[in-house]
Parts: C-alpha cells; sequence; structure tokens
C-alpha cells in the first residue's frame, strides 16, 4: 500500500514537472514567434482574426520540438529536488530499490512517448496545413495601413506603391504604382472596401503600359478602381512536405521515381515514427543520478557530465535521421537503436548502481 502510495507521488512529480517545462519552453518561443510573425499584419497585410488563428495551429509545432529536451530537463529537476529533499531516502527505507524506482521512470516515460508520436504522426502535420490553408485562403487586407506615405511599399508580388500624402482615414495623394508591365499615376486617391474585397480608388491620373512590341500606351483616366485581390502577398501557401499527413507522405512515395524527393520522403516518416520512441532511453540516462555515493565520484561533476551526455545524445538523433536517408547502416541503426538501445543502457544503469556499496 505504501508502496503505492510513493509510486503515484513520482508519477505525478515527474510528470507536473515534465508539462511545467514543456509548456513554460513552448510559450516562451511561441511569444517570440508571435511577436516575430507580427509582420503577417505589418507587411502582408493579414487581418489580426487570421493572424490569432495562424498562430494559434503553429503552437503545436513548438511543442513537439520540445518535447524530448523537455523530458532531460524535468526528470533532471525532479530527480536532484527528491534528493535534495531527502524524498528518495524514503523509497529506498521503504524497501523500493534503485533499480525498481529506475524501471517504474522508464514506464513513466512511455506516457511522454505516446503523448509525441500522436503529435509528430497527426496532431503537427495536421496543424501545419491548417496554418497554410489559413495564409492561404486569406485576402489582401489593411491596404490603408500598408500604404504607408513618403515610402515605397511592396506588400505583394509584383507591386511597389509610392505615396506622397496619407491622412490614415483612406485618403491618399500623388500616388505612383507600379506593376510589372504597366506604371499608374493618380492624383488622389482612397482605399475602398466592397464585399470584404480591398479596392484602390484612384482620380485624375495616367496609366502607362508596355505592350509586346516594348511600346509604351498612355491612358488617361478620370476615376479608375484598382485591385489588390488579384495579387498574392509574399507569403509561401503551398503546403511543404510537413504539413502533409503522414499517410499521404507514405501515399506519394510509392509513385516517386525522383531519389532527392525519395530521401526527403522518408527523412520527414523516419521522424515522425522514429524520434519518440527515443524517449525511454532519455529517462533511463537520468536514472543515472540515483547513484549518490559522493566518496567514489563527485556528484556534481557528475551530473553536469550525465546533462551534458543527453544533450549530446539528442544531438545524436537529429544526426542519426539524416543519416538514414543517406546510408543503409544508419537506416536500420535507426530502425534497431530504441528498443536495443534501452535494453543495453538498461543493464548498463543495473551494473553501474551495483558499484553503490548501500544499493536496497
Amino acid at each position: 500500500m505504501i508502496k503505492n502510495k510513493l509510486k503515484s507521488y513520482l508519477v505525478i512529480e515527474i510528470l507536473k514537472s515534465y508539462f511545467f517545462v514543456l509548456i513554460s519552453l513552448s510559450l516562451l518561443i511561441w511569444i517570440v514567434q508571435a511577436a516575430r510573425f507580427l509582420n503577417l499584419v505589418t507587411e502582408a497585410g493579414i487581418e489580426i482574426e487570421i493572424y490569432i488563428k495562424y498562430i494559434f495551429f503553429v503552437y503545436p509545432k513548438i511543442i513537439s520540438q520540445l518535447m524530448i529536451v523537455s523530458l532531460l530537463i524535468s526528470l533532471f529537476l525532479t530527480i536532484i529536488k527528491l534528493q535534495d529533499n531527502k524524498e528518495l531516502e524514503i523509497y529506498w527505507l521503504s524497501g523500493i530499490s534503485k533499480i525498481e524506482i529506475s524501471y517504474f521512470v522508464l514506464k513513466i516515460s512511455f506516457a511522454p512517448t505516446i503523448l509525441a508520436l500522436i503529435f509528430y504522426v497527426y496532431l503537427v502535420p495536421y496543424t501545419n496545413y491548417q496554418s497554410r490553408m489559413i495564409l492561404a485562403n486569406s485576402e489582401f487586407s489593411m491596404v490603408n495601413s500598408l500604404v504607408k506615405k513618403q515610402n515605397f511599399n511592396s506588400p505583394l508580388k509584383k507591386l511597389t506603391i509610392f505615396v506622397s500624402d496619407n491622412d490614415n482615414k483612406g485618403n491618399l495623394k500623388k500616388i505612383y504604382i507600379f506593376e510589372e508591365l504597366k506604371t499608374i499615376i493618380a492624383k488622389k486617391g482612397r482605399v475602398l472596401n466592397i464585399k470584404d474585397k480591398n479596392y484602390l480608388e484612384l482620380i485624375d491620373g495616367f496609366i502607362h503600359e508596355k505592350d509586346k512590341n516594348n511600346s509604351i500606351a498612355v491612358v488617361k483616366f478620370n476615376k479608375t478602381l484598382f485591385d489588390f485581390t488579384k495579387y498574392q502577398t509574399e507569403i509561401v501557401k503551398t503546403p511543404k512536405l510537413q504539413d502533409v499527413s503522414t499517410a499521404e507522405i507514405i501515399k506519394q512515395k510509392k509513385n516517386l521515381i525522383n531519389n532527392k524527393e525519395l530521401k526527403n520522403r522518408d527523412y520527414e516518416i523516419n521522424k515522425r515514427i522514429f524520434k519518440p520512441l527515443f524517449i525511454p532511453i532519455i529517462s533511463i540516462l537520468c536514472c543515472f543520478l540515483f547513484f549518490a555515493n559522493n566518496e567514489k565520484i563527485n556528484l556534481n561533476k557528475f551530473k553536469i557530465f550525465l546533462f551534458s551526455i543527453g544533450t549530446i545524445f539528442i544531438i545524436f538523433i537529429e544526426i542519426i535521421l539524416n543519416l538514414s536517408v543517406e546510408n543503409l547502416f544508419f537506416k536500420y541503426l535507426l530502425f534497431f537503436f530504441p528498443p536495443i538501445g534501452i535494453i543495453i543502457s538498461f543493464y548498463l544503469l543495473n551494473n553501474f548502481l551495483k558499484k553503490e556499496p548501500y544499493i536496497k
């Protein structure tokens, strides 16, 4: 009964620490990313509502990128805290050995592993696709805020606008619009919104247009409408490989001949399926902290060493993922490393903890 309560307490402490670290780090990076993406509003003219939806769908990707490192940090913090508070001694006095508790920590790590698989295989591709479609389906807006006076504005592809004066109420003076084969000059103008589409009404001006023979035709107008909706914003709207569902990537592979495209899809599949499987090895590595004989090992230096090894191991995962699509040896290493790595690392942990004379 006491052992079950102690194990339940350990589960709560580890998972609580894990989600605290994961959410804290991800929110910090998300806020930085949200600030960086503000250029979608200020420069590309995306509506605030579209911007909020977009950054909302970006968040799961940030979480997925931090899942492994968050487990490393949280397990270190949890075990060190339990050691400093002498709470681990209660486990040893209750007859729970260090190997037994290490095995229990390993079992707990399967929860973050399954969560990571859900994120990598299903959730992140879905939210990536949704964020891409939000931009693809958004119309160019907030024209008035983008048409800054005394400045060459290029918010859209193949379009540059210069305005001499803008009263920020939609009224413009001395407007110059430069397109690929056309230049429009107008004395006045104003921003219009018709059926949620943005137009620029131009008054008293000229249109200079180059034809196929490089001749320039000049047309004078009293009033005309310039349509912004035919242009695309400077945003990549085509779904990238990371936005495609896992099932679709596997389906696409069957019809591909191009070696580079095959490698790109192999990498994406390997990353989604195999990267989360390294999480249990990280948990075993952290269990080396249970060694408490300061006479045999300088524990402060040992903690730094272990954390460095954990960091190197995370980098090692990325290296294997990249090499797995280039070399057959690393491909099989990626496939078999997670299960074999768990067995070997737990065996090494068992032998290491036995060096401690008072191990239970």
